[in-house]
């Protein structure tokens, strides 16, 4: 692909401009010529009537008289005239009057043959008495010689006529075709032109005084557009200057928009037929193309009903609106609309409830209803330009530039070729030698060639020193719409999206500023020095509005009418103006606002076109979703991270616990005795010890502190400490050495803390087992007496340690004999559980115990713990499970 690639013209448009601009130079240039003869030296005379064609509009017949002047009148038509014939020619059709009118020069004669209609209004049956040619209402055939040439100084008086009639006309179809000719691809930019076209042929023209052909396609076309007016409207309050939301209440008539446009299309088509047949013919468009009463009046109620419609639609847009500056246009053409064009509806309506004329009626009132008029057209151009409501407000600097320097190219290779082409035609004439002329041939073909690759090469160098896109934006913008979403790592992502959009477009001052705490400050910029102590508040109206928006914001700088100067502060608009922003772009995921993208001016200094918001709009939806994606990898790698840390922090924390089991088991005389503990998680809260003592004592504990985890196992820890310091004290009296491990824990631990706690001291000599239970769950002594066995809870003792600062606990002593069997155990072992949410159970424990009461105390823990396991089936173990095994062999 070139470095450079030629951007795509839109040759269709402009060709479709270039027809309409050649139809509006011809309809305007014969308004004029025959309108203002003066204009173009000399001209026929003023035309002194107009005669109305066969029509429902008028509710007259046809070449009935439609308007005079001063000199008609004092002749003594009237407005209850119907002109017969002309200069003696029969009035088949209005072209018999132009063509006869365009027979006599100024001062001329001009002989009208009319009949007065019966129904004469008394206006005009008061002027046709006084010149004696009207008597009650008869009928009456008179001829008439009127021609007056008009004066200069009657072009004087009629300049507010020329100006709204001429002038104004022809500056709003300018206006159209130049917003057209700027955004061709837009559609809003022809719907424009399509509303203004009807500007340009509101006012009859008289065009049955223009040329034969041109005067039928002229009246026509102005019937045609003038019946338009209604769609072109109805449309433009629905798509202009946005779009109507497709979310709002109003959803349901902007979709059956086409029940109103294609009607009213029809209907105007057929006005346009029958205004092009009345040109040569009224009896044929009378008898053929009359629109039928009922089709009349459905296509006018239809044609009001689309009016109110736009205005209906943009009142709701302005109060759906949420940018300020949307209002704004928005409030300036419902004022253009309704100032401008409401009168002209209104006495519209009025002409036809009343069956009347009011131009005829009410003239001074008529025009300045045509003056109000155009009032609509200067409020659309002040939104288009001043408020940028299409973004046509383009540089002249480079843009002229550009187009000069690309367009010159084109002529420079012309010239060339054609200089090449002459002189090889001319050296090829001069020689006889038919190789040199073969040679000469050749050589201009490859001339060719080479001029059309050097202009192709000078075309790229302009492309880049007027700052043209270097590859087609909508196409680069998309791709990297894809690329972001794969990218996890936020810098790389931001300087990617940056890089591009900057290299695209052609901007090249931008900066991301995303959500730092409470301020959003700069994380990555192109274009910028010094913007370190750069920030926008949270509660800034800049970031307000883009929260509430979600849209790219434009920013002018330049009108103080912009949400800039509205809603912002001082000292936030100097921090803007730092960045010279044309553009924000926010970075959006659901309705949080990461941050935001600032874009300043295009090199090129053209506007972001509607074509451009889109796709950086896209741009920006798949980079904030990548930069939330971005964040939380960067959460979930910390979080990992630091799970890894507490994991080998806990690893190690089990190491030290499992160093806190006992190690080694003193061996103790007629005694088999093993324990084990089994955390549920990688420590935990349970507890046993063997300690021993001095006279060969045997001291077993076991314990179960509340909780699990960290600080199960640092209290279980303590426990130890406090146990080993006083058993080694106080060896013969344990009710109270269990009474100051429980004040020791008390001090120790927090209020929610305790251990459930048995301690017992085992006398090989004597065979005597002294013991306290405080609050755990009760060892079980078996013993056997003949072939049962006999179960013993050892249960004395008081309540649990380090609820309570001091508890007088009681011991107990038993004697032991060969063949017992002692259990201890704390709850995870009773309490086991299945799948099914059932415990195992103290008495499952013992059918365990009595199963395998020959087995070794070693083996029988391991056969204990293999059945809680084989009843849990798989379950997940939800607390620690300690056994200490004792037998007397």
């Amino acid at each position: 692909m070139p470095a450079f690639a030629r951007p795509k013209r839109p040759v269709p448009q402009y060709v479709a401009l270039a027809v309409l601009f050649l139809i509006t130079a011809i309809y305007q240039y014969n308004n004029i010529h025959f309108r203002q003869p003066n204009w173009f030296g000399e001209a026929p005379a003023y035309r002194p009537f107009v005669v109305l064609p066969a029509s429902r509009v008028s509710h007259k017949p046809a070449g009935s008289v439609g308007f005079l002047t001063p000199d008609a009148h004092q002749a003594g038509m009237t407005y209850d005239d119907i002109v017969v014939a002309i200069n003696g020619r029969p009035l088949t059709g209005k072209a018999v009057y132009g063509e006869e009118m365009n027979k006599t020069a100024p001062g001329g004669v001009l002989g009208v043959t009319v009949r007065r209609y019966e129904h004469a209004s008394d206006k005009s049956r008061a002027a046709g008495v006084e010149s004696g040619q009207v008597t009650n209402g008869a009928r009456v055939e008179t001829s008439l010689r009127i021609a007056r040439p008009l004066s200069d100084a009657h072009f004087a008086s009629n300049f507010l006529q020329t100006f709204i009639v001429v002038i104004m006309p022809c500056l709003v179809v300018l206006l159209g075709l130049w917003v057209a000719s700027v955004r061709p691809r837009d559609p809003r930019a022809w719907l424009v032109l399509a509303a203004t076209s009807v500007y340009g042929v509101l006012f009859y023209p008289g065009a049955e005084f223009w040329p034969a052909g041109v005067r039928e396609c002229a009246e026509g076309l102005r019937a045609s557009l003038t019946a338009s007016l209604p769609i072109w409207l109805f449309l433009f309050g629905i798509y202009f200057p946005e779009r109507f939301s497709a979310e709002s209440r109003w959803s349901a008539v902007t979709h059956w928009k086409w029940m109103v446009v294609l009607p009213l299309g029809f209907l105007s088509m057929w006005v346009g037929i029958t205004s092009a047949v009345n040109m040569d013919s009224y009896d044929f468009a009378a008898r053929h193309l009359l629109m039928p009463g009922s089709l009349f009046d459905f296509g006018g109620i239809l044609g009001y009903l689309a009016v109110v419609a736009a205005f209906l639609f943009l009142a709701a847009k302005y109060f759906l609106a949420a940018s300020p500056d949307s209002r704004r246009r928005l409030r300036i053409l419902f004022l253009g609309l309704l100032i401008g064009l409401g009168p002209y509806y209104f006495t519209e309506l009025l002409s036809r409830i009343g069956h009347y004329s009011f131009e005829q009626e009410h003239q001074h009132t008529a025009w300045i209803t045509y003056m109000l008029i155009f009032l609509f057209p200067v409020a659309l151009a002040y939104v288009i330009v001043v408020h940028r409501a299409m973004d046509v407000r383009l540089v002249l600097r480079q843009g002229l530039q550009y187009a000069l320097a690309r367009n010159g190219i084109f002529v420079i290779q012309a010239l060339m070729a054609g200089i090449a082409s002459y002189a090889a035609f001319r050296l090829a004439s001069d020689s006889s030698n038919r190789v040199v002329k073969l040679m000469i041939v050749v050589g201009s073909v490859g001339l060719m060639f080479g001029l059309r690759r050097a202009g192709n090469r000078l075309r790229s160098w302009v492309d880049r020193r007027f700052f043209r896109e270097a590859y087609n934006a909508e196409q680069v913008l998309s791709e990297l719409s894809d690329q972001v979403r794969t990218m996890v790592e936020p810098q790389s992502l931001l300087e990617t999206v940056v890089a591009r959009v900057s290299e695209t477009l052609h901007v090249p001052r931008m900066a991301v500023l995303l959500n730092q705490g409470n301020p959003f400050r700069p994380v990555y910029a192109v274009g910028f020095e010094g913007l370190q102590d750069f920030e926008i508040p949270s509660n800034s109206a800049t970031v307000q509005l883009l929260k509430r928006e979600k849209e790219p914001l434009r920013v002018y700088l330049d009108d103080t009418d912009s949400w800039v100067y509205s809603d912002s502060s001082e000292a936030e608009r100097a921090q803007l103006v730092r960045l010279h922003p044309e553009l924000l772009l926010p970075l959006s995921v659901r309705d949080k606002l990461l941050g935001f993208i600032t874009l300043g001016p295009k090199l090129s200094e053209e506007p972001f076109t509607g074509s451009d918001l889109r796709l950086l709009k896209s741009v920006a939806s798949q980079t904030g979703l990548a930069l939330e994606n971005a964040q939380l990898m960067a959460a979930i790698t910390e979080e990992v991270a630091q799970r890894e840390r507490l994991n080998r922090e806990v690893e190690i924390a089990r190491e030290v616990q499992e160093r806190l089991f006992p190690q080694e088991l003193p061996p103790i005389e007629g005694l088999d005795y093993f324990g084990a503990c089994r955390p549920a998680l990688g420590v935990g809260g349970d507890y046993y010890d063997f300690l021993a003592l001095s006279g060969g004592e045997l001291g077993i504990a076991i314990g179960d502190v509340s909780g699990k985890g960290i600080g199960a196992a640092l209290l279980m820890a303590s426990l130890q400490a406090s146990l080993r310091a006083e058993a080694l004290r106080t060896p013969d009296e344990l009710a109270p050495v269990v009474s100051n491990v429980n004040r020791l824990v008390y001090q120790s631990s927090t209020s929610n803390r305790y251990a459930t706690f048995f301690y017992a001291q085992y006398q090989p000599r004597t065979r005597e087992l002294t013991y306290v239970n405080a609050g755990h769950n009760p060892p079980m002594l078996f013993r056997r007496s003949g072939a049962e066995w006999q179960v013993t809870r050892l249960t004395a003792g008081g309540t649990v340690v380090g609820l309570l600062e001091s508890f007088p606990y009681q011991q107990e002593k038993i004697q032991m004999q060969v063949g017992d069997l002692l259990i201890a155990f704390t709850d995870g072992i009773s309490e086991a559980m299945n799948p099914a949410d059932e415990e195992w159970g103290e008495e499952r424990l013992a059918e365990a115990v009595k199963t395998c009461a020959t087995c070794s105390a070693h083996e029988m823990l391991e056969h204990l713990m293999q059945s809680a396991d084989a009843f849990a089936a798989g379950a997940k173990q939800h607390d620690d499970m300690t056994l200490v095994v004792l037998k007397v062999v």
